[in-house]
């Protein structure tokens, strides 16, 4: 059984070395983006496990760990676009108030 996990772990270590240097973004021409960077390395953890589970038939384990991640995965995915929309807001508010401070008359009396 110890060695089921250390056979488990070993897989999991080289999945993840190997995604960290397989030359992805020469091959897609651009960065690779950060959630999916994240979801290919809960995937070379996740996956050696789940096969574990199956082998050792703890299907209960299977439903939890994946239930658990996609749920994860959905949250970090919901408040990674949540910073993205109020980086964009503040960019633009940041812009707006440069842009009144250019105009003509800014801070003069116009009465």
């Amino acid at each position: 059984m110890i060695w089921n996990i250390v056979l488990t772990a070993l897989i999991s270590c080289l999945l993840l070395i190997v995604e960290h240097y397989w030359p992805t973004q020469a091959m897609i021409k651009r960065p690779l983006n950060k959630l999916w960077a994240y979801t290919l390395g809960t995937l070379a953890i996740q996956l050696p496990f789940t096969v574990l589970m199956i082998v050792w038939d703890e299907w209960i384990t299977v439903y939890a760990l994946w239930a658990i991640t996609l749920l994860g995965g959905l949250v970090v995915a919901a408040v990674n676009q949540l910073d993205v929309y109020l980086e964009t807001r503040t960019r633009m508010e940041i812009s707006e108030h440069e842009a009144q401070s250019l105009r003509p008359g800014h801070g003069t009396d116009d009465r």
